[in-house]
Order: structure tokens, then C-alpha cells, then sequence
């Protein structure tokens, strides 16, 4: 869970910051003589942020992709820990029949075993296949947050009152942030009415 959240606040932030370096580079580019035109002067600089972390946990999108991942992975765990459990229980019942010399033949006894590691391997492989899964539906959906949530930003933000737009997160490079810089609280209302109107 933590390293959903972390994968989530790492990809937020790199967006944002790419959006802050196009929004610029596209500004600058056509005035290189003229670096006065191209630059607000530090004074008329307006910089606001958000919180990730309380986007993720306040954004209705965000909370619902979060539970159907969860609710997901734990289906596959509950399905691998049934798996697992038969094969323990047949790999026991093989060791009682050796012990015991109930098999008829060695050779009987050998295609029990081959049968035991033939599903052994099975359930290995059908563990990666989950964890596979898994792995893409995180990503699915840390592309949809992420487009969901810049795209949102960049509508706020029109017309343009903010030169810069952080993302902030807990461990995340920006240090601190006033309070009164913070538009997250905006951001997750105006997010939750844009989502609740698709509905």
C-alpha cells in the first residue's frame, strides 16, 4: 500500500514538473533577445502547490482505483493460499503413502512426485502472472490519476494565474510551503465535482 502511494506521489510530481518546463520552454522559446519578455521578475512570480498525498486519499477516482487494485489483490491472494494449501496437503498425503509403502510400483511412486513438482511449478508461475497483473493495473492507473489530475490543474489554472504549480508529498524535494501557497483543498473539491458530473 505504501509503495502504491509512493509510485503515485514520484509520478505526480515528475508530471507536474514537466508540465512547469513546457509551460516555460513554450514561452521562452520565441523571445531569446529579450529575456525580459520571456521571465516574470521574481516579484511578479506566483508559485502555489498542491499536496499529493491528499489528493490520493481525497480524490473519489483516486479512492476508487485504490480499492478495486486492493480488493484485486487480495482475490489472488486468497486463490494462490487455497492453491497452496491443496498442493501442502496432496505433498503430505505423498510422503505418507512412501513412508508407508502403499505405492505398488517405484515407477508409480516416481509419476506421483513429477505430478507434485509439475503443479508446484504451476502455482510459481501462476504467482508471477498475478504479480504481473498487479503491476500493470498500478501503472494503468497511475497514468489515469496522473492525466486526470494534471489535466484538471491545467484547466484551474486558466486563465493563468499561477506561473508555477508544485506537488508536494511527504519526502518529496520541496522542503516547505506556506499555507496560504497551498491550493490543494481547491483542487481536490474542483476534482471531485469534474468526477462526480461523470457519473
Amino acid at each position: 500500500m505504501k509503495n502504491i502511494s509512493l509510485v503515485l506521489n514520484a509520478v505526480l510530481l515528475v508530471g507536474l514538473g514537466l508540465l512547469y518546463f513546457l509551460h516555460f520552454n513554450s514561452k521562452g522559446g520565441s523571445s531569446n533577445h529579450d529575456s525580459s519578455k520571456g521571465m516574470a521578475s521574481s516579484s511578479e512570480l506566483k508559485v502555489a502547490y498542491v499536496n499529493i498525498d491528499s489528493i490520493l486519499f481525497n480524490y473519489k477516482l483516486s479512492v476508487e482505483l485504490n480499492d478495486a487494485l486492493v480488493k484485486k489483490q487480495s482475490n489472488m491472494k486468497s486463490k494462490l493460499e487455497k492453491e497452496g494449501m491443496d498442493f501442502q496437503k496432496d505433498a503430505q498425503i505423498f510422503q505418507e503413502k512412501v513412508q508407508k509403502g502403499i505405492f505398488l510400483t517405484q515407477q508409480r511412486a516416481e509419476e506421483a512426485q513429477q505430478d507434485l513438482m509439475a503443479r508446484q511449478q504451476e502455482l510459481q508461475q501462476l504467482e508471477y502472472e498475478y504479480t504481473n497483473q498487479l503491476s500493470a493495473e498500478q501503472q494503468k492507473m497511475n497514468a489515469q490519476l496522473f492525466d486526470s489530475i494534471t489535466n484538471y490543474i491545467k484547466d484551474y489554472n486558466t486563465p493563468e494565474r499561477f506561473q508555477i504549480i508544485l506537488g508536494h508529498s511527504l519526502g518529496g524535494n520541496m522542503l516547505y510551503g506556506s499555507e496560504q501557497l497551498s491550493i490543494t483543498n481547491e483542487v481536490i473539491e474542483g476534482l471531485n465535482k469534474r468526477y462526480a458530473k461523470k457519473d
